[in-house]
C-alpha cells in the first residue's frame, strides 16, 4: 500500500462519512461494487482517474474539487429554516452576526446563478467566514467535504479558507442567494 493510495482512501472514506453514506450507498450511486469502495478506502488499490471520477459522481463531487477539499468537521455548515432563530427583519439572522462582530465591516453579497449553472470548475474560497441563505431555486452546495441540496430558506456557513462550490439544479429557474461576510476594519 502506497501513502498515496492510503491518503485518497481516507479521504474519501471522511467525505463518504461526512456526507452519511455507506460504502453500498455510495456505490450503488456511483454505479460501482462495494468491494470497489472498500478497496480504495483501506488503501488496497490506487483508482485510476476515470474510476475515481466514476466514485466521485456519486456525492457529486469533482476531481478538482475533491483534491483541493480540506476534511475538517464542517457538520455546522447547514441549516434548514426551523434551525435558523426566528427575526422580524427578512434579513435578521445576517443582522445578528453583525451585532455581534461590532468590530467588523459586513459585505453583502447578492449572487444569481442562471439555470444550470455553476461556481466554476476550480472550488472557491473567501478570506473571511460568510453566511448565506437561499432565496429562490435549488442550490447544490460543496462546503469543504459535505454536499447538499439547499432549497428557498436554507442557509449555510462558512468558515474562512474552506473550499466551496455551488451548482443551479434548475433547468428553468434562476438561483438566488444572499451572502454576509464580516472583515475586521
Amino acid at each position: 500500500m502506497s501513502d498515496l493510495s492510503a491518503q485518497l482512501g481516507l479521504k474519501l472514506k471522511a467525505i463518504r462519512e461526512a456526507n452519511g453514506l455507506s460504502q453500498r450507498e455510495l456505490a450503488k450511486r456511483a454505479g460501482v461494487t462495494n468491494s470497489s469502495i472498500s478497496m480504495i478506502e483501506q488503501g488496497q488499490v490506487s483508482p485510476s482517474i476515470q474510476s475515481l471520477e466514476k466514485v466521485l459522481a456519486g456525492f457529486p463531487m469533482t476531481l478538482s474539487y475533491f483534491f483541493s477539499c480540506g476534511v475538517a468537521d464542517d457538520s455546522e455548515s447547514f441549516f434548514s429554516p426551523q434551525e435558523m432563530p426566528r427575526h422580524s427583519k427578512p434579513y435578521g439572522y445576517m443582522q445578528m452576526v453583525a451585532e455581534q462582530l461590532p468590530q467588523r465591516r459586513v459585505t453583502l453579497k447578492h449572487l444569481c446563478f442562471e439555470p444550470g449553472t455553476n461556481s466554476g470548475d476550480a472550488p472557491l474560497t473567501s478570506f473571511f467566514d460568510q453566511v448565506g441563505s437561499v432565496f429562490s431555486g435549488r442550490i447544490l452546495l460543496s462546503i469543504g467535504v459535505k454536499v447538499q441540496t439547499l432549497e428557498p430558506g436554507d442557509s449555510f456557513y462558512l468558515r474562512a479558507y474552506t473550499p466551496f462550490k455551488a451548482l443551479n439544479l434548475s433547468q428553468s429557474e434562476r438561483a438566488v442567494v444572499l451572502v454576509a461576510s464580516a472583515a475586521e476594519d
